[in-house]
């Protein structure tokens, strides 16, 4: 398909191409151009532990301040998923401690210079360190998240998968901060640092990838909407102790109980849009998949702004409820268990996932038959890559084409 300049961008951002995936394309051959892929393995090691040191301030307490609001304490590394879960429902005891394989973005950019890891989804951590993040002072930590932390008091249904959707969003909204205003903005400086050691040339060709992957993701995030939606979770949360008539005021929470408890979980949060109106127009909604936790069981979680019910309830509401109908009543239970691997992978850059999955995952094999009549096999796990890398090459755009063969291929994977 053929797409001028001024038309409107396939993305559905609502704006014109010249204006949005034109620049893009324009901005990742530029990054392309000037690649990094012949540097020696010494340069390769410098870049790597410069691009650690900044996520690493990134990840730390010094400078920041709690995001209950009106406080500037200083906050805590908070676990997104609380740690007693991670440890009962998807640890594994090594001589290191509980692990975890996890998305986690701390070895994800440690490794962006790596050829042999640059495109690993899972990196296997301590508990201690599997969705964390400098959220909340101590107190607010331990008051607000009480009720699915140690269940006092005991939260309704609504209550429980609230708090953890507003631990999510805040994790999906400091992290998209940092891509847009924080992260790489330190050049490398060639008068200092590791920029002393590198050639002119290494320097310049780095400062220009990275300086371009800020601009890419200024196209892709609404950063004016995630405030907006900050501001409603933070309204609700003021008025602790939580209570379903106040978060009703702002939200509608969908919960969807699970038949079987699961050892992975995930997070995210994502924009929706079916027509004209335009993807930036859209307020997010948050999605979770939660293991079993005390006397609640596993559950699929939907938590929409109120403001995008109306417009959902026909399209994406419907489909999930329509799918749980049939998963509830054991007619179909396939159907609803693959959109939920399909919204998790697509929206989520928060995934914990069990080490007797991951094990799992790289022992069965599946054969199927390429394009040519050929027999191959690859590995789940491969699988689960390969459909990563579809998705990130999709993301913010409406391909309908590499979407379904990414649902396609996460059916083959089992994760339920």
């Amino acid at each position: 398909m053929c797409i001028k300049r001024n038309d409107k961008c396939p993305c559905n951002s609502g704006k014109k191409y010249k204006h949005c995936h034109l620049i893009i394309e324009k901005l990742k051959k530029q990054m392309e151009r000037n690649n990094l892929h012949d540097i020696s393995i010494t340069d390769r090691k410098k870049l790597q532990a410069f691009d650690r040191d900044n996520m690493k301030r990134f990840f730390e307490s010094k400078g920041k301040k709690c995001q209950f609001p009106d406080c500037d304490r200083k906050p805590i590394k908070s676990h997104t998923f609380p740690r007693n879960l991670l440890e009962k429902q998807i640890a594994r005891i090594t001589n290191n401690g509980y692990s975890v394989f996890s998305t986690d973005i701390k070895s994800i950019i440690g490794h962006l210079q790596n050829p042999g890891l640059h495109n690993e989804l899972f990196y296997e951590i301590n508990i201690n360190n599997a969705g964390t993040m400098p959220l909340f002072c101590k107190e607010h930590d331990s008051h607000i998240f009480s009720p699915i932390e140690i269940f006092k008091p005991i939260p309704t249904v609504k209550q429980y998968l609230f708090l953890y959707s507003y631990r999510f969003f805040l994790y999906h909204y400091l992290k998209e901060n940092y891509a847009l205003k924080v992260a790489y903005q330190d050049a490398l400086d060639s008068e200092k640092g590791v920029g002393k050691s590198l050639s002119s040339v290494i320097t310049e060709k780095r400062n220009i990838i990275y300086g371009n992957a800020i601009k890419i993701a200024n196209t892709k995030t609404n950063i004016s909407n995630l405030e907006l939606l900050k501001t409603k979770f933070d309204k609700v949360i003021k008025k602790i102790p939580l209570t379903d008539t106040e978060i009703d005021r702002h939200f509608k929470v969908y919960g969807y109980k699970l038949k079987n408890n699961i050892q992975w979980c995930g997070a995210g949060c994502t924009e929706f849009s079916y027509d004209d109106t335009g993807i930036m127009n859209h307020l997010g909604c948050s999605f979770g998949l939660i293991p079993q936790n005390g006397d609640f069981p596993a559950y699929f979680y939907c938590v929409v702004p109120n403001e995008e019910n109306d417009y959902l309830k026909d399209k994406l509401l419907k489909l999930l409820n329509d799918k749980y109908d049939s998963y509830k009543n054991e007619k179909d239970t396939a159907s609803f268990e693959n959109i939920l691997k399909y919204y998790i992978f697509d929206s989520s850059e928060n995934i914990i996932i069990s080490p007797d999955i991951i094990d799992e995952l790289r022992e069965k094999e599946i054969c199927f038959l390429n394009e040519k009549g050929k027999l191959l096999k690859n590995s789940q796990y491969e699988l689960l890559l390969e459909a990563n890398s579809l998705l990130c090459k999709v993301k913010g755009v409406e391909n309908e084409e590499v979407r379904n063969t990414v649902y396609n291929i996460l059916k083959k994977i089992d994760l339920f």
